[in-house]
């Protein structure tokens, strides 16, 4: 028997976008009676499991935030993933690899090479131009030339390298013009999700956003968003408006640039709260009158947030802090669904919540057509058949 295999440090039961993506994708790939099975280095204290099996590398440093404790934790994964790739996986079993960490692909040039079997690479952030950006190595560093070099060693032998967006495809095809095997899929909702009147769902009413105009930022808060902008806005509004409430679901490295203005400012307009369990999704999401989605400058074409395509299921205006003319500002004002403001402009950006606050009817339309863009374009069964399709497997 041969088995479809997926190798990602971040998996069920994780409430992280990335872990939560694989696991809708070895879930529907199990549907059309596949044979599935996962390496990740997440451990599980649940008792609920998944019909095909999991294997879990032991990691000490899985909750560290730190980026030693993350490079760490990466390692042990790794040593436990060769292991596995050697002594674990037929070579007539495939590999899907996610770049989670960015240079997981090894596994599959390993697979390769020693045992002639074949991968495909799961590419979800360019590397290392998203350590750049994020301040991880510096611009200069002779590690650039090394990991760049890997990860053309890792597309190049994959059967197909998967990215999210044409833009990240484009800036690959413009470092690696010799390669021709770079593919689009884009992501999709993590949940179905059922859509409501905020003023009668039942999280927001809990926390007291049922009456107030609410700003909902639910996800990775991480180096690569553009927190900082945000952050200056909500300090404005919070005298100059402060019945828009500001309500952020998630963790991650930035979190602390919130939790400092908090303090600092007193911000009574702003609600932290930490990742919800997944069966909540429908709630939180619809929690708000819209969404936010933001990326610093110059990661549009390095990474995809996750966070757009729930916020496209909750029938909920997107308001982009991005580069004008990004793939993101293009969709959500292509498709009327949205607002982007550039990175940077914090009055800007709290002008338009202020105009927003005031036009129910046009929040509600941006709504509408966030949702019918959903339907139509990232639903899972759409991203299911273009996995099926491009993994070769039926």
């Amino acid at each position: 028997m041969s088995y479809f295999t997926i190798i990602s440090q971040y998996f069920y039961p994780s409430e992280a976008s990335t872990s939560q993506l694989l696991t809708d994708l070895a879930d529907g790939l199990f549907t059309k009676d596949l044979e599935i099975k996962v390496y990740t280095g997440t451990p599980c204290n649940s008792e609920k499991s998944k019909p095909f099996a999991i294997l879990r590398s032991p990691d000490p440093f899985q909750k560290s935030k730190s980026i030693l404790g993350k490079l760490i934790s990466s390692l042990f994964f790794l040593l436990g993933a060769l292991f596995f790739v050697l002594f674990k996986v037929e070579k007539k079993d495939s590999l899907l690899i996610a770049s989670n960490p960015p240079y997981a692909g090894v596994l599959g040039l390993i697979f390769k090479f020693l045992k002639g079997g074949k991968y495909y690479f799961l590419l979800q952030d360019v590397f290392p131009e998203s350590a750049i950006l994020s301040g991880i190595i510096k611009e200069k560093s002779w590690l650039i030339k090394v990991f760049n070099y890997l990860i053309y060693l890792i597309c190049y032998h994959s059967e197909k390298t998967i990215v999210l967006s044409e833009s990240m495809k484009k800036l690959l095809e413009s470092k690696y013009f010799d390669l021709d095997n770079f593919c689009i899929i884009e992501n999709w909702s993590i949940a179905p999700i059922e859509l409501s009147d905020k003023k009668r769902n039942e999280f927001a009413i809990k926390h007291g956003l049922d009456n107030k105009f609410t700003v909902l930022y639910s996800g990775n808060i991480g180096r690569l968003h553009d927190i900082e902008t945000i952050a200056e806005t909500i300090k404005i509004l919070n005298k100059k408006s402060p019945n828009i409430q500001f309500v952020f679901i998630g963790d991650g490295a930035k979190l602390k640039i919130l939790e400092q203005y908090k303090n600092q400012y007193k911000l009574e307009n702003l609600l932290l709260l930490p990742f919800q369990p997944r069966e909540l999704l429908s709630q939180t999401l619809t929690a708000c009158d819209v969404s936010l989605v933001s990326l610093v400058k110059g990661a549009e074409s390095v990474v995809a947030p996750c966070k757009l395509y729930g916020i496209l299921a909750s029938g909920r205006a997107i308001i982009s802090v991005s580069e004008t003319g990004s793939y993101i500002d293009k969709l959500i004002t292509e498709k009327e669904c949205g607002i982007n403001c550039p990175c940077g402009e914090a009055d800007k950006l709290a002008d338009i919540l202020i105009d927003l606050s005031n036009s129910p009817n046009k929040v509600k339309n941006m709504g509408i057509n966030a949702h019918q863009l959903y339907l139509k374009q990232y639903r899972l069964d759409r991203a299911l058949k273009e996995y099926i399709k491009v993994l070769n497997l039926k």
